[in-house]
């Protein structure tokens, strides 16, 4: 079984009986289905993985500052997670994924019941044999202060709102000095107060980041061949498509009609796979969803070169084509059918520039759908 986090060591739950439920979906490109929250949980923590965390989650924020809705994404720095487990679903009282409330609530049971720490749920799922697991971190508990909030500070949130719940937790935190913010999904009443339960992370644990939505759905959408791509080269291409991404709106290169395809291409469920074809960096068919990459000619060429390489590898599933490159005739700036080809331009959006290597792809690269 695979089964997906930030934990960075084997994971040890029991392989006891489960009960014969359904499986959750997983890894959906469906739009209507990525602003669930159990999708914002999973997909913050992959990206959280990628760029070296421990762990992460959404704060439930969302804003649009003119280049792409972001959401506040909160990271959590190495050192921060104490275990992370792959836990049988028949532990948690066979919650659904979607049911965050109650998953945050049975996973803290387990983490109290094996002495665990705090436990965050990392929304992945998989299979051990016939067993349903779920992917649990659970943070040491220096790292976290506990309280009992009183309802008048953080506004009342109904303890079912997930994202209420996750917003009132990331604001309160903020406002007492406090890296970061989780609810327990608990509240009671005490002395006539209405409090809830919070686990509030230290300054210093964790930081703050918005992030493209289109960048963190890419980290459910996106998918690798694990045969022929390693972890850390798929890390490495997913940091360079973010990359890519991050250079869409502000780019003067590419007409709107052109970028507005290229967001269209990111937003589809791309496989990646590792080739060997002699002389090229990578290649794409026109219209398609798959990218080959020759890791062991790209990755040599530097972090411009592969985001350069993967946007322009983008444009063509975005169904752009380019004609040959003609030895001593294309240049670079030339302005000729080339390098004036939006594939092409699409590479000056990166870093200005565009690349000299003329075994970018393979000539026998598909130009019809």
């Amino acid at each position: 079984m695979v089964l997906l986090g930030c934990g960075g060591e084997m994971m040890d739950a029991d392989a006891m009986a489960d009960m014969a439920l359904p499986e959750e979906s997983v890894g959906t490109t469906e739009a209507s289905l990525e602003t669930a929250s159990d999708f914002r949980f999973r997909t913050a923590n992959r990206y959280a993985g990628v760029h070296g965390y421990a762990a992460g989650f959404g704060n439930f924020h969302e804003a649009n500052y003119g280049a792409g809705v972001v959401r506040g994404t909160m990271l959590l720095k190495p050192g921060t997670v104490a275990h992370y487990l792959a836990v049988p679903r028949s532990s948690l009282g066979n919650t659904a994924l979607s049911n965050i409330p109650e998953l945050f609530r049975r996973a803290q049971d387990y983490g109290n019941a094996y002495g665990l720490g705090i436990a965050l749920p990392a929304f992945e799922q998989g299979l051990n044999g016939s067993v349903v697991e779920y992917g649990i971190h659970f943070l040491h508990p220096s790292v976290v202060e506990f309280r009992d909030v009183p309802g008048w500070a953080i506004g009342y949130p109904d303890v079912t709102d997930a994202g209420a719940m996750m917003r009132a937790a990331n604001d309160y935190a903020s406002a007492n000095g406090f890296a970061a913010g989780l609810p327990t999904f608990h509240s009671t009443t005490y002395s006539g107060t209405r409090v809830y339960g919070m686990h509030l992370v230290r300054p210093g644990y964790a930081e703050a980041r918005d992030v493209l939505a289109d960048v963190l759905a890419m980290h459910d959408r996106f998918s690798s061949d694990n045969a022929t791509v390693t972890g850390d080269n798929w890390a490495r291409t997913l940091r360079r498509h973010e990359a890519a991404q991050d250079s869409i709106q502000t780019c003067t290169h590419l007409t709107t009609l052109e970028k507005s395809a290229l967001r269209s291409a990111y937003r589809k469920a791309i496989r990646h796979s590792g080739t060997n074809e002699a002389g090229i960096n990578a290649r794409a068919e026109l219209g398609g969803d798959d990218i080959w990459i020759n890791f062991g000619v790209l990755f040599p060429q530097g972090d411009t070169e592969i985001a350069q390489t993967l946007i322009h590898e983008m444009m063509h599933i975005a169904g752009y084509s380019h004609p040959d490159r003609r030895d001593g005739i294309d240049t670079p700036y030339d302005g000729g059918p080339y390098y004036n080809s939006a594939p092409l331009r699409a590479e000056l959006c990166i870093a200005g520039f565009q690349s000299i290597h003329s075994t970018r792809e393979s000539s026998r690269e598909q130009q019809t759908r």
